[in-house]
């Protein structure tokens, strides 16, 4: 599409002074909305049922099917606070693309040079046309734009809600990351569903079934001797003890207690699972929006596995420097959702898990850039970088426990830890585990599950190539399709698959390693 035409003309009519004030604010900024637009925007924008509207509010339905929701974006009531973002979010982009499909640009104004009344309503009239139409049909301005959209007004409404309720009083409006928001929402991964994976899950689901059942098991070895009067402990009583006389013996076991072998009892953790992945990567890094993708998929996947596994009371985190860690329990609270398998989770079902678990919109927010950075010095190391991510990872569960975060690990059966950076090389995978093992030692609680994911930065001409390597030997080489590639997107969505699936089986994984 080429340039529109710029037409400059009076507008008839005396229109309110809201609506000129409006009128006049686009046409500042090039943008040609017409008197009549002006009025349905204005009284849109001042509507207590914005969603409700005939002419802008379509824009929601639009939000809504590119998204893949059942349900509604937002509440009215919420949605009433993301208003004021709207005409620079929706208004602006889809006025400029009307103008751009039509051809014509007409701009209420003065000049030597006016058309007739007539050519400047028509023009306003296609310009009005065409907007109704990119309202109607998503397809018109695309579904990222909608995505992105529908995530911003959603981040904006809760940014509004929170500086109302004096939590958040002075933040700036959050920028959403639209090739994020794309990535996710727009672009499933596909599996491999050939391979069995099942029996690890087995395993973990039989011990969290006993744990629950109250049943204590004996473990750790024979700690030492004691003294009991319990009858659960005769098998352990000492040989000197057992072989007096049985009258002898009742009378001990009534009175005084037998002397037996003192074995712990299985330690019984609060909660289950705590994978906390780490991405260290800076925001402008393409190949870490893709691990961000993908373990926004994976995450919501494991939330309905570990759920399904008994292993409710686990969490799921994801750190990462510029903004506040995410962190997903494993509690689901979406009817149905907890009997699908996890990897057979697609299309509408895989929308409303993600947008109903609260990791969205915050988990879009594009990430501040760090000021050591600024002028390409990073002035941390890599230990003390991880180790903060780390601690910021914590920091909500600490702060929602009352709790130190460095004791926060220690509440948990089973630790798993995934350090996502770039690499200029492919790193040795035991230098790179005793260092990440000697940084997160002492907040670890115990032993805990590692894995790491290095990429490339595509510098050279070769594709940017993604390792993965774990405890157990699970590695993973995968190479990032490129543009020239046939049915680039198929391959794409194996790649993204292949990611996930890698993420899950090695955090499922964690719940086999022995305790501490």
């Amino acid at each position: 599409m080429s340039e529109p035409q710029l037409i400059i003309s009076q507008e008839t009519g005396t229109p309110g002074a809201a609506v000129m004030r409006l009128r006049d604010a686009f046409a500042q900024r090039h943008v040609p909305l017409s008197g009549a637009l002006a009025d349905t925007l204005e009284r849109f924008l001042t509507s207590r049922q914005p969603l409700l509207d005939p002419f802008w509010g379509r824009a929601f339905g639009c939000m809504v099917k590119s998204l893949g929701v059942s349900g509604a974006v937002g509440g009215q009531s919420l949605m009433l606070n993301a208003m004021p973002r709207f005409p620079l979010i929706v208004a602006e982009p889809v006025l400029r693309h009307a103008a751009r499909r039509t051809g014509l640009l007409p701009l209420v104004g003065y000049g030597l040079e006016l058309v007739e009344p007539d050519k400047f309503r028509e023009a306003q009239v296609s310009v009005q046309l065409a907007t109704q139409t990119a309202l109607t049909d998503p397809e018109v301005m695309g579904k990222p734009f909608w995505v992105h959209a529908a995530l911003d007004l959603l981040q904006e409404a809760h940014r509004q809600t929170r500086a109302r309720a004096r939590t958040n009083t002075a933040a700036a409006p959050d920028e959403c990351d639209p090739a994020l928001a794309a990535l996710v929402f727009l672009h499933p991964p596909r599996f491999d569903l050939t391979r069995p994976r099942e029996q690890q899950r087995q395993k973990a689901k039989q011990v969290s079934a006993h744990r629950r059942a109250g049943i204590r098991p004996k473990e750790g070895g024979v700690a030492g001797i004691r003294q009991s009067r319990s009858l659960e402990d005769l098998p352990d009583g000492l040989f000197s003890e057992m072989i007096q006389p049985r009258m002898l013996l009742a009378n001990k076991l009534l009175h005084e207690g037998l002397l037996v072998r003192h074995r712990p009892p299985r330690r019984d953790p609060r909660r289950d699972l705590l994978a906390v992945t780490l991405q260290m990567a800076d925001r402008d890094d393409g190949m870490a929006l893709l691990v961000k993708a993908a373990w926004a998929d994976a995450a919501v996947r494991l939330r309905v596995a570990l759920s399904q596994m008994g292993l409710a009371n686990s969490d799921l985190i994801w750190s990462q420097q510029g903004c506040d860690a995410t962190v997903l329990d494993c509690q689901l609270s979406e009817p149905g959702m907890g009997k699908l398998p996890p990897l057979m989770i697609d299309g509408r079902a895989r929308a409303d898990l993600l947008m109903r678990s609260g990791m969205f919109p915050a988990f879009a927010v594009r990430p501040q850039r760090a000021a050591s950075r600024e002028f390409g010095v990073n002035l941390e190391g890599p230990e003390a970088t991880m180790l903060r991510r780390w601690k910021a990872g914590l920091a909500p569960l600490a702060a929602s426990r009352r709790s130190d975060p460095a004791a926060v690990a220690a509440d948990y059966g089973r630790r798993m830890v995934m350090l996502c950076r770039p690499a200029p090389r492919q790193p040795d995978w035991s230098e790179l585990r005793a260092e990440i093992s000697a940084t997160l030692g002492r907040g670890l609680g115990g032993k805990a599950h590692m894995a790491c994911l290095t990429w490339n930065s595509g510098a050279t001409d070769q594709a940017p190539e993604l390792s993965g390597f774990a405890d157990g030997g699970k590695e993973l080489h995968l190479t990032l399709p490129q543009p020239l590639d046939g049915s680039r997107d198929e391959a794409f969505a194996e790649f993204m698959g292949a990611l996930v699936l890698w993420m899950m089986d090695v955090t499922l994984e964690a719940l086999d390693v022995t305790q501490a």
